[in-house]
């Protein structure tokens, strides 16, 4: 078989993408431990993004210790259509797709051992940014941390090197003498000598050797034949501009590919898209799918909405798109429960509400793991549980995540809990500003300048609760409340000149200075003293002072 050029491309060693020489760059002995350091040092303050490059990269290893290959071959078929066979032990395959399919890298490999569990094989499971580091893993258990790489010994090169078959024993034995004379006995050491000394003393092959020891590949992946591809190529007469046109060149495209889906009985989890430009430039576009689906009218919506929002920059004239294939799905009904909407239409439907408010401003809210009140983040929606199931513990989830107890006294008492017979607190998206007369550090007094706000004399108050957090970020256009520095002047403020460009805006409605109303509120500031207080009027509420900027707001009523 002769490789085609786009098997070449994506792994030639000497054109590597910057996510994968930071990943390679672990391996040099000296950064090492400086970088793990470094890492866990700053884990404990980050929160991990779920945000995946089209050119990142990531391969993983199947490894078995009795040569049966299989059941490994079978396994990685069915995540990825992109396998390379490296040993009569090691099966490669390239994971780079299934980011938002299945997850994160551990969560992929977790899912690969269980796979190979279920298909009766014994074997390990690696996965890495690069094939040779992902072989070097694969060789020890599977809790090994990549940061002891550089403490493995330099004999598990061989089974690693592209040597003649003609080479003698004792020829492919002789360097790893010479580093055992030097006393380089790990790869860290191997990785760490100067390259332009140890080509002059053992030649290209020291220098090949020192490459496998930093990580790098020796050649690029390319997949086998016996993999089927699904790719759709389409040089067109003349340039393109308008999306109408490509609507009819998709569906050309999409049609046969569909159909060769339905008979291999699989479906598309990813569709790249690369658009060949009239300035001599590609325009790439990557899909993941929530599920394997092969509609090609679903496919085509997808990718105009896709392209309405991240249009190309000139005239199209040659089109490519390849489909990832992956088991088709099997929807068994339940006669008790409304069936959730098709996968199709949900991402069609999400398609067209990304295109419409941004990608950012769609998606399921998730309670943060913090004090903070009100704080959430949006993620992916993919719905997986019927309804009643869903509903349940979406539920319990917020009962778990929210504040215990904390009220002492009368009504109050449990305000946040959803249990039956207890009061519940609705709180206001937008907390609004009030006043507030104090007396002796108590509220006496509280007026609204809205209608229909609660408002009227004090007549019991308890409290003040104290809570802050947040501070250590240095962040002070996140007060509470959103008594932030671009809105003490009203609306009518200097950041406000320009519409909408308020740079506390820059990400959309999701305001970066509004408290727990976006995806960056993990890393709000927050100081507060709250309030629960009963009016004439008979509402009862919670009200708070940002101790910031001395401001009053207004959290909530109890029912």
């Amino acid at each position: 078989m002769i490789p085609s050029y786009d098997d070449l491309t994506p792994g030639i060693p000497d054109v590597i993408d910057s996510e994968a020489v930071d990943q390679l760059a672990l391996f040099l002995h000296q950064d090492l431990r400086k970088r793990s350091r470094d890492q866990e040092t700053s884990g404990k303050k980050e929160n991990k993004t779920t945000s995946d490059r089209v050119d990142a990269r990531w391969y993983a290893c199947l490894r078995t210790a009795n040569g049966e290959r299989q059941p490994l071959l079978g396994v990685a078929r069915d995540f990825s259509p992109r396998v390379m066979v490296v040993s009569e032990c090691e099966v490669l395959l390239d994971v780079s797709g299934l980011g938002a399919l299945i997850g994160e890298p551990p969560v992929i490999a977790k899912e690969l051992r269980r796979a190979l569990k279920d298909a009766g094989a014994q074997g390990s499971v690696a996965i890495a940014a690069t094939q040779t580091t992902a072989r070097l893993l694969a060789t020890q258990f599977p809790d090994f941390q990549i940061s002891r790489l550089p403490d493995l010994p330099v004999l598990l090169l061989r089974p690693l090197e592209t040597l003649p078959p003609a080479m003698n024993h004792r020829d492919r034995a002789k360097p790893y003498e010479t580093f055992e004379r030097w006393g380089i006995a790990t790869l860290g050491d191997l990785a760490a000598l100067p390259a332009a000394e140890l080509s002059s003393r053992l030649g290209r092959r020291g220098v090949a050797l020192q490459r496998l020891a930093r990580g790098l590949d020796p050649k690029p992946f390319i997949p086998d034949g016996e993999t089927p591809r699904f790719i759709g190529r389409l040089e067109l007469e003349w340039p393109l501009e308008a999306l109408e046109p490509l609507s009819f060149v998709f569906a050309r495209l999409l049609e046969p590919l569909s159909v060769a889906l339905e008979r291999a009985d699989r479906g598309a989890a990813a569709l790249r898209l690369d658009l060949r430009l009239t300035d001599r430039s590609t325009h790439t576009r990557m899909l993941q799918l929530p599920a394997p689906m092969r509609d090609p009218r679903v496919l085509r919506t997808l990718l105009l909405l896709d392209l309405e929002s991240h249009p190309p920059c000139a005239s199209v004239d040659i089109v490519t798109m390849e489909l990832d294939p992956a088991p088709a799905r099997i929807t068994q009904f339940s006669l008790l429960q409304r069936a959730l909407p098709s996968p199709e239409t949900l991402s069609t439907l999400i398609a067209r509400l990304s295109a419409l408010v941004g990608e950012t401003r769609v998606g399921s809210p998730v309670l943060l793991d913090t004090y903070q009140p009100g704080a959430f983040e949006l993620t992916r929606y993919a719905p997986e549980k019927g309804p009643a199931s869903a509903r349940a513990s979406t539920c319990a989830s917020y009962a778990d995540a929210s504040p215990k107890p904390r009220r002492g006294e009368g009504g109050t008492e449990g305000a946040e809990d959803v249990d039956a017979g207890a009061s519940v607190l609705r709180r206001q998206r937008i907390p609004p500003a009030i006043r507030v007369r104090v007396e002796h550090g108590r509220p006496v007094h509280v007026a609204a300048a809205k209608r229909g706000m609660p408002h009227g004399a004090v007549i019991q108050a308890a409290g003040p609760w104290r809570t802050s957090g947040g501070w250590w970020n240095g962040d002070t256009c996140r007060a509470e409340g959103n008594a932030d520095p671009c809105r003490a002047k009203g609306n009518g403020d200097a950041c406000r000149e320009g519409g909408n460009a308020d740079p506390c805006r820059a990400k959309g409605n999701g305001d970066a200075c509004r408290e727990g109303g976006n995806a960056d509120a993990r890393w709000a500031a927050w100081n507060r003293d709250e309030w629960d207080v009963a009016l004439t009027s008979g509402v009862v509420c919670r009200i708070f002072q940002d101790r910031t900027t001395e401001r009053w707001f207004l959290e909530g009523t109890y029912d």
